[in-house]
């Protein structure tokens, strides 16, 4: 077995690469192969995931939900993709909080030598590809439009203070939805969309979605409203996104948004395209390193198995 480590040298608070020594003498003792590499850009680990998939059979990444998410959309342009193991060590690091991946490196390098990876959906929005959320309207900005300075020096603080903000401008989006049992239109302030049950930080236990490979992906719309609207942002956050009498709830293995142009879509927390939208879910696209605990609650295979 052949391992890569990719890392973002500027996620989080710039400290993962104090981590890397102990990382290398781990693998050095197993007699594992591993080489390293940092990004030097915006979008560079994109472009060599692609390049390196041929090389390696494990790619372990570092950084947060918006580095992981560059990664994955390097290895789907390539037929044969290395399994992935996330190191957390962004802010918001949901994509590891959902596979059960903790800080505690060797735990997690444990979990990725002695543990076989599963096989996960990857989603399509129209050319852009994540693992777990699409979003737009309220809120939905923060998490590229804030200055990476900010981010660095106030943590997560920053992303409240951004959305305190936010919050206080007027989102009225008019959208044609389509879906697997038909359509629906209406105005939205938000439009959610998540594989597994967690955004931003915030665990929603009242979204439906309890498997990660079974190609399915739940969009909530929230409808727009002139009064109250702190209200329902705050208890739809605080209460784990509990559905609203006038919110939709759909679960689909596609959908087609119309909208005006100038809405702003993210994926994984970053910044995809604007306009009108097509959702895809691809069954089991990418083999990816669980816990135990996780794999047993949001996957349906009943046993550590590869799928490539």
């Amino acid at each position: 077995m052949k391992y890569l480590l990719l890392y973002n040298p500027v996620s989080g608070k710039g400290k993962f690469y104090k981590k890397i020594p102990y990382i290398k003498d781990y693998f050095k003792n197993k007699g594992l192969e591993l080489d390293i590499y940092s990004s030097k850009s915006p979008k560079d680990l994109e472009d060599k995931a692609t390049m390196f998939s041929s090389k390696y059979d494990v790619f372990l990444v570092s950084g947060g939900d918006g580095t992981i998410n560059e990664v994955v959309n390097g290895l789907m342009r390539v037929n044969k993709r290395p399994s992935l193991a996330v190191l957390p060590s962004g802010t918001a690091n949901d994509v590891a909080a959902i596979l059960g991946i903790s800080k505690k490196i060797k735990k997690t390098l444990d979990i990725i030598t002695t543990t076989k990876p599963v096989g996960m959906d990857v989603n399509l929005l129209n050319d852009r590809y994540f693992l777990y959320t699409t979003a737009a309207g309220i809120l939905t900005k923060i998490s590229y439009d804030i200055p990476r300075s900010k981010v660095k020096k106030f943590g997560y603080f920053a992303y409240l203070s951004e959305g305190a903000k936010d919050i206080m401008k007027n989102y009225r989006m008019k959208m044609n939805v389509v879906h697997d049992e038909g359509e629906i239109s209406g105005e939205f302030m938000l439009v959610l969309g998540l594989s597994s049950r967690r955004v931003g930080g915030f665990f929603l236990k009242n979204f439906s979605r309890p498997k990660l490979d079974d190609g399915k992906f739940e969009l909530r719309l929230i409808r727009s409203r002139k009064f109250f609207k702190l209200t329902k942002l705050a208890s739809f956050f605080l209460f784990g996104g509990k559905k609203g009498k006038r919110d939709v709830q759909l679960e689909s293995s596609y959908y087609k948004i119309s909208t005006s142009s100038d809405i702003v879509w993210n994926t994984d927390g970053e910044k995809a395209c604007i306009g009108e939208v097509e959702i895809t879910v691809m069954k089991k696209q990418i083999n990816v390193y669980v816990s135990k605990k996780s794999k047993k609650k949001f996957f349906s295979i009943n046993d550590w198995q590869i799928i490539f």
